[in-house]
């Protein structure tokens, strides 16, 4: 009887794939048309929504798929988001002796509005993703309901997209389109 090593490879290809998934979430989310057209505040509480919107539809697709390469690959997305907000904050010059509160204090915003909007997409009604938008802070009653349209449209077109593309990193996430005058496709 040998030793396997696969079990190595698969580590591997599980942070590879959380590696894909987290550059193509933070390209999507930071894309420049969210804050141009003002659809979401231009700040670093925007932004880092904007991150947290994402992540929360990306762990909703994985956590869909249910598998434990799904699991492993959404632990190591969520790490690699908030090592990002720590990075983040120790590039605004936040010192050592305040970013750990800091970074919980965004963490748990983090883990608060995935889990608001979870339950809000959970039940198909685009007024209560609205309303989780509204309550925190992320966009007005007016640009509510385009936001609310895009991260519907989002979470529909990734779940549609097949399983073996998603375990690979590879979210087809799209830009805002369509219901800003100053976007273009």
């Amino acid at each position: 009887m040998g030793f396997s090593i696969g079990w190595l490879q698969q580590g591997k290809t599980q942070k590879a794939a959380a590696a894909v998934a987290y550059r193509h979430m933070m390209q999507a989310a930071l894309a420049p048309d969210f804050y141009a057209a003002g659809a979401v505040p231009d700040t670093f509480d925007g932004r880092g929504q904007m991150v947290t919107l994402y992540s929360a539809l990306a762990a909703r697709r994985l956590r869909a798929i249910g598998s434990t390469d799904a699991r492993k690959i959404a632990a190591r997305l969520n790490t690699l988001v908030l090592d990002g907000f720590d990075a983040a904050f120790r590039e605004q010059g936040v010192g050592d002796s305040s970013i750990a509160r800091k970074v919980r204090a965004l963490a748990e915003a983090y883990y608060g509005l995935g889990t608001a909007l979870n339950a809000a997409l959970d039940t198909g009604d685009a007024d209560q993703v609205a309303a989780v938008l509204v309550r925190n802070g992320m966009a007005g009653h007016d640009g509510a309901n385009t936001l609310t349209a895009h991260i519907r449209q989002q979470s529909e077109q990734i779940a549609a997209q097949p399983d073996s593309e998603i375990l690979a990193g590879e979210f087809a996430w799209s830009v805002l389109s369509g219901a800003l005058p100053n976007v273009q496709a």
